[in-house]
């Protein structure tokens, strides 16, 4: 699979993988989206959907930028699932691959967000999106792939070579 963006469900493994192999970029859009300069590593997650962060004026153009350097740095580049920024990646004709978390992981990803602390309102918005996403090849102008129940975004990446 010749592919170097990949969109990936929140709590699927982007972190981890982008922690464990040097040539993987796990590239957040909230330090793009919002000013995260006065945040604390550790609260980031808990900061996700807070309404009183600050709106970055430069986004989604600083996102775009960061995102066009992390493509020619690194093997992979993994992407949030988010709608814009997926519409983001098709409007600059960047290729990428679209990955889901399987229909039966729901109570699984729902307690690893709560693990790591996310807000009420982002696991509400977080399971809204899980409930309501097809998981059909045919409802996306772009390829995407499942991943089984207990499978992580490392285990797709290496069953298809990537890493």
């Amino acid at each position: 699979m010749d592919v170097k963006v990949i969109s990936v469900f929140a709590g699927c493994g982007k972190t981890t993988v982008g922690e464990k192999y040097s040539n993987v970029c796990d590239l957040r859009s909230s330090t793009y989206r919002c000013d995260y300069s006065n945040i604390k590593k550790e609260d980031y997650e808990k900061m996700k959907c807070v309404k009183e962060r600050i709106p970055n004026p430069d986004w989604p153009n600083n996102y775009l930028n960061a995102l066009k350097e992390a493509i020619n740095k690194y093997d992979l580049v993994l992407v949030p699932s988010n709608e814009d920024i997926r519409n983001l990646l098709l409007e600059n004709h960047i290729p990428f691959l679209f990955v889901l978390p399987s229909l039966d992981s729901r109570d699984l990803l729902f307690k690893r967000y709560q693990n790591r602390g996310n807000s009420k309102d982002l696991i509400l918005d977080v399971m809204n999106y899980f409930d309501t996403w097809s998981r059909k090849q045919e409802d996306y102008s772009y390829p995407i792939m499942i991943l089984e129940k207990d499978q992580f975004l490392e285990d797709l990446l290496l069953d298809l070579n990537l890493i």
